[in-house]
């Protein structure tokens, strides 16, 4: 591992715990038997992915590629809670194809992070707090995010002068925010209250990791 300083280092060693502990959650789960539940379980088990992913980078050393796979991370969370609340049977119906040249070119005309942040804060049935925080977030970082997966200026120009350890702490616990909530989505996938209990121990357990989020909801 490369040498980081304290506390970012500190940081490292309890995402990683907090990462297994997510991890071990989801792998009790099973998504309700009805294809809307599945696909959006899948969707976010791809974010949980994307985000250890990008810790294990950043625990190497490997910046830049960690937080080009931030953006997918949170946009694989925002697609699962749009498959959740707010898609259409006809795009649940779309993207739960396999994979076709015609299904790929379907799935490609689907609705970009800003239209899947719309159609969530139009939906009656769409949790608004988390809405707000999803919203909140791409409001704040969806450019730098953009940039870093592109190989844009911002990847160009940390490169040349090197991340800051406060860039990349804060950073981290942004990416842990979502790795919570995508536990949260999964759980409720499963289409049973009780797997939300580990869910909101998580929050406690490893506040020191997160930024301040608003407690999750039970539905």
């Amino acid at each position: 591992m490369t040498s980081i300083p304290e506390p970012l280092s500190s940081l490292v060693a309890r995402s990683i715990q907090l990462h297994e502990t997510i991890h071990d959650h989801v792998e009790t789960l099973i998504p309700f038997d009805e294809l809307r539940f599945e696909i959006a379980f899948d969707s976010g088990v791809l974010a949980l992915e994307h985000g250890t992913a990008a810790l294990h980078l950043i625990e190497a050393g490997w910046t830049s590629s960690a937080f080009a796979l931030m953006r997918p991370q949170f946009e694989s969370l925002v697609r699962g809670i749009w498959l959740a609340h707010a898609a259409s049977d006809t795009w649940i119906d779309k993207l739960s194809q396999p994979l076709t040249i015609a299904a790929q070119k379907q799935a490609n005309e689907g609705p970009m992070v800003a239209e899947m942040l719309k159609q969530l804060e139009a939906s009656p049935n769409a949790p608004a707090g988390i809405v707000g925080q999803l919203k909140e977030y791409r409001d704040v970082s969806w450019k730098a995010l953009n940039s870093f997966n592109h190989g844009g200026i911002h990847a160009l120009s940390k490169n040349v002068t090197g991340y800051s350890p406060k860039l990349v702490y804060d950073a981290l616990r942004n990416s842990n925010a979502v790795m919570a909530l995508t536990a949260q989505l999964v759980s409720i996938m499963t289409g049973d209250e009780t797997n939300m209990v580990p869910v909101r121990r998580i929050h406690v357990d490893y506040a020191d990791c997160l930024p301040i989020v608003h407690f999750p909801a039970s539905h």
